[in-house]
């Protein structure tokens, strides 16, 4: 989080907006700004981190040499990051998509495979680590390749402008805002382990990361459509941002409930694939299920209010959510356990989507949901 500086959600915003307003001399100083700023921050970030493993004595040296390994690639794994974000802005999301879905996890599995042929049994996770920085090292190759051949040809026979002080007023927020979201997505977990035993953390966990497999369909679209919003939000035309966002969160919902229900059906089968222990957790996924489902009504809000330079406002709707989720979780988790954490997760982050529709109406005057209101009131 502190190496990327939030610069991914800066170049989304602005580099839609410049290319939709032609303004290729800024568009070229921001591309430009924030590569270089991005891989020395996580430069610094990666040779601090390293230092810090080095001097904590008693560690096994197994776990020292896999955080190396973690460690020292963190600007190839920051400037994955700032290539998709770019190419993203210039309306190329598939492109986007390749590097970090496709071409990380690709290379990851074939060169752990390989070393599994070459070592056998005996591989370990420094190994791992050591394919991975391999495959963040390759990704982050291509993805410069691939944002070098797609920038457009008058960008690159700009002279670069610099706008420093507009970029960098969102970077505090957006800070803040990756922290205390960690806070709000883990905190019913956080908790659980401080109040509940390993067992139920196990199958709670288990059970949180298969109800987000629903959210693929909010993620693929926001892909797609973050940097067409930025650039309708520019044009100044509200009546064609009304239509577009009102029709990209009918796709997100019309895609996501027949996942739904899917999911919901089968619940029981998916946690008992971690093994038979967790099938009894197939309620709380249902409930956490449902709640992401819930959710996407508001379509990707969080990051329309990032292209309209609301990241102050995302901030503090964010922060009230994570207190909410922790106290919440505090008060329902010693008395109803795994149900309690989804209780808390789920009230959290609903009233952390319904708060951000409502700003977003109150600041652009558009509304975030699948439905039309004729009277226009939140």
């Amino acid at each position: 989080m502190p190496s990327a500086l939030g610069l991914d959600q800066v170049l989304v915003r602005y580099v839609a907006a410049y290319r939709e307003k032609s303004s290729w001399a800024p568009l070229k100083g921001l591309i430009r700004f924030s590569s270089g700023l991005g891989l020395a921050a996580g430069l610094v970030v990666g040779v601090v981190s390293v230092a810090v493993v080095a001097s904590l004595s008693g560690m096994q040296r197994e776990l020292q040499l896999t955080l190396w390994a973690v460690f020292i690639v963190l600007p190839a794994v920051v400037g994955v990051q700032l290539w998709q974000a770019a190419l993203r802005g210039l309306d190329r999301p598939a492109r986007a998509v390749l590097l970090e879905s496709v071409s990380y996890p690709v290379c990851l599995l074939a060169f752990s495979w390989v070393l599994y042929l070459v070592i056998g049994p005996e591989i370990t996770a420094p190994h791992v680590a050591l394919a991975n920085a391999a495959s963040w090292l390759i990704t982050f190759a291509l993805g410069l390749m691939l944002l070098l051949l797609n920038i457009p040809a008058p960008v690159r026979q700009a002279v670069p402008s610099y706008e420093k002080s507009m970029w960098l007023d969102m970077v505090p927020p957006l800070v803040f805002i990756g922290f205390l979201t960690h806070v709000l997505l883990r905190a019913d977990v956080l908790v659980m382990g401080i109040v509940s035993t390993t067992a139920d953390v196990g199958i709670y966990t288990a059970a949180s990361r298969a109800a987000e497999m629903i959210q693929f369909v909010e993620e693929a679209m926001m892909l797609a459509g973050a940097s067409l919003f930025s650039r309708i939000y520019a044009s100044g035309n509200i009546e064609e941002l009304q239509r577009f966002v009102t029709l990209i969160s009918r796709a997100i919902l019309g895609f996501t409930v027949p996942v739904y229900v899917v999911f919901m059906v089968a619940a029981p089968w998916i946690m008992g694939i971690f093994g038979d222990e967790f099938v009894r957790g197939a309620a709380v996924m249902r409930l956490l299920t449902t709640t992401h489902l819930l959710g996407n009504l508001g379509g990707f809000v969080m990051v329309m209010l990032y292209m309209v330079g609301r990241p102050r406002d995302v901030a503090v709707a964010v922060g009230f959510a994570a207190a909410l989720s922790v106290a919440l979780s505090l008060l329902l988790i010693p008395k109803f356990g795994i149900m309690g954490a989804g209780i808390a997760h789920g009230v959290s982050l609903l009233l952390l989507k319904a708060s951000l529709v409502v700003v977003l109406y109150k600041r652009v005057g558009v509304v975030s949901l699948p439905f039309r209101f004729r009277g226009k009131t939140l």
